[in-house]
């Protein structure tokens, strides 16, 4: 028998719930399986029944934790919270997700998800900056620290900032794999007259602990407001990253001894303002924006800002839900972006966007970029996915 007395949000929504199955078609894990247990009423049925730790194991580590059942539910039971709670009680009996145990552990030793060590981080931006110059024209203001000090200022300047500091916390595929995102964000940034710091320390907005327990999750956020405090910038800079947002707001802003704010809502005011001009780039049609599922539906949602920001881009775009909390999830969340989990991801998308037309795919989360690039190759949908900054660096 599993603890499940150590779940008590869990506990609660298991036996609060009503079993009236509005949950059921919606769940993106049900719909690519078909498995009444891979349900947020079938998952619920088994915490009542205190079922087996293998039995919870094989239902709770197919939820994507997208949050679409909390929407649905006429209660708002977030079966998702339950989700992180079971599995906060799977962990400590030694039955973790094995992909989201493994991208923590390389957070906690290298301060990033993918495990590239500090001076591979730091070769990674040098090259970035380089493209800026190539692209741009300009000299990126760029300083690299490594938790005690300034190791190096990309710039050719100062050897330390000297105006408006911002720490910039972006996923670290935004410096590996979607380093369009990356270079948008310290050109951008610099447009708007900050000089951008990277911690070489912690060189990720994904906090995975979220999908794996709250002591890992807390202690993840700790590493982010230790950095805050040792950097001591005037602002803190949050990437394109879902459910690294919903837990940044909830565990970390409220905490920060400075001001923290999501790149989009920092550009869409400078947008507002007349500070940033944006015109119009070229890309392939039709355009579809995509909610990130913690954008639409998180602790801190971020719905009009990049809807704002995309238009003045791209001008017309497709929206294919009407109601942003009703977006599906991308079936990365979770840590079902593993490469194990990928037939899965093939047979959701199959099943939920057959017939939608894509010519570029904006979902502005590193972890849903990744998922779609994947799963557009799997299917042989030739589009570009990218993100809001990606297209708002082409468009400045």
């Amino acid at each position: 028998m599993s603890d499940v007395d150590k779940a008590p949000y869990a506990l609660f929504v298991a036996y609060a719930c009503t079993r009236c199955r509005n949950c059921i078609e919606i769940c993106p894990s049900y719909i690519a399986t078909g498995e009444f247990a891979n349900t947020p009423m079938g998952r619920l049925q088994l915490v009542r029944r205190r079922a087996t730790p293998d039995e919870l194991y094989r239902s709770f580590s197919l939820c994507a934790m997208c949050k679409r059942c909390a929407y649905f539910c006429p209660l708002g039971l977030d079966v998702a919270e339950a989700t992180r709670q079971i599995r906060d009680v799977l962990t400590a009996d030694g039955k973790p997700v094995s992909y989201v145990a493994k991208v923590v552990d390389n957070f906690l030793r290298h301060g990033n998800n993918v495990g590239m060590p500090p001076k591979v981080v730091a070769m990674a931006a040098r090259a970035l900056a380089k493209k800026i110059i190539q692209e741009k024209g300009a000299e990126p203001r760029l300083y690299l620290f490594d938790g005690e000090r300034y190791v190096e200022a990309i710039s050719g300047a100062e050897e330390r900032p000297r105006g408006i500091v911002a720490l910039l916390f972006p996923s670290s595929s935004d410096l590996f794999e979607f380093e369009e995102a990356f270079r948008g964000y310290v050109y951008l940034l610099n447009l708007l007259g900050y000089d951008v710091v990277l911690s070489l320390r912690v060189t990720d907005t994904a906090n995975y602990g979220y999908y794996l327990g709250a002591e890992h999750m807390r202690k993840i956020a700790g590493m982010y407001l230790e950095e805050i405090r040792r950097v001591g910038p005037h602002i803190v800079v949050f990437g394109e990253c879902g459910h690294g947002w919903h837990v940044f707001t909830r565990l970390v802003a409220p905490e920060s001894p400075r001001p923290a704010v999501h790149i989009h809502q920092l550009l869409f005011r400078a947008y507002s303002r007349g500070e940033l001009k944006i015109r119009r780039v070229e890309t392939r049609r039709p355009v579809v924006y995509m909610d990130p599922c913690n954008y639409s539906r998180g602790a801190s949602p971020i719905v009009t800002e990049p809807r704002a920001l995309l238009k003045a881009a791209v001008g017309e775009y497709v929206e294919l839900w009407k109601n942003p909390r009703e977006s599906l999830c991308c079936l990365g969340g979770g840590g079902l972006i593993a490469p194990e989990a990928m037939e899965l991801a093939v047979k959701y998308w199959e099943k939920t966007y057959r017939g939608v037309e894509f010519g570029t795919a904006v979902r502005p989360c590193a972890t849903c970029k990744a998922q779609l690039r994947r799963v557009f190759h799997a299917l042989g949908v030739h589009a570009e996915v990218v993100g809001v900054v990606d297209l708002l660096y082409r468009a400045t």
